[in-house]
């Protein structure tokens, strides 16, 4: 959340110029691409943030924020910065264990709501 919140703040400008600068050797990666990416991308990691923060609508953002993961570990996989990547990766497991541990969210806003507890299956009919 704070990662977006500091590229919002310092500008949006700055941070297409880092993008395109990062992405200037991969030729499959066009400029008309990455600058709507990075206009989005900050905001995308505010709201997400937030969202896991507080616990509001807990297992739509843990699965926005895992296909987040997806396309940064693609772009960085594309850029061959194979350091980043792996630590990239490092969130995306982190994002896969809390999906999987989300019936214990307990404290959160879509607890208070009664939203966090996952339905059981319906039995099988023969």
């Amino acid at each position: 959340m704070m990662r977006g919140v500091v590229r919002i703040a310092l500008g949006l400008p700055a941070f297409q110029n880092y993008m395109l600068t990062q992405f200037k050797d991969v030729p499959v990666m066009p400029p008309a691409f990455l600058i709507p990416f990075a206009s989005v991308l900050p905001f995308i990691e505010t709201i997400i943030g937030f969202c896991i923060m507080v616990g509001l609508g807990t297992r739509a953002a843990l699965i926005a924020g895992a296909l987040m993961i997806t396309a940064l570990v693609f772009g960085t996989m594309l850029r061959q910065d194979f350091t980043i990547a792996w630590l990239q990766l490092d969130y995306a497991i982190a994002f896969f264990i809390l999906i999987a541990l989300r019936s214990w969210n307990l404290i959160s806003v879509d607890a208070k709501m009664g939203r966090h507890a996952m339905s059981p299956a319906a039995p099988a009919r023969v």
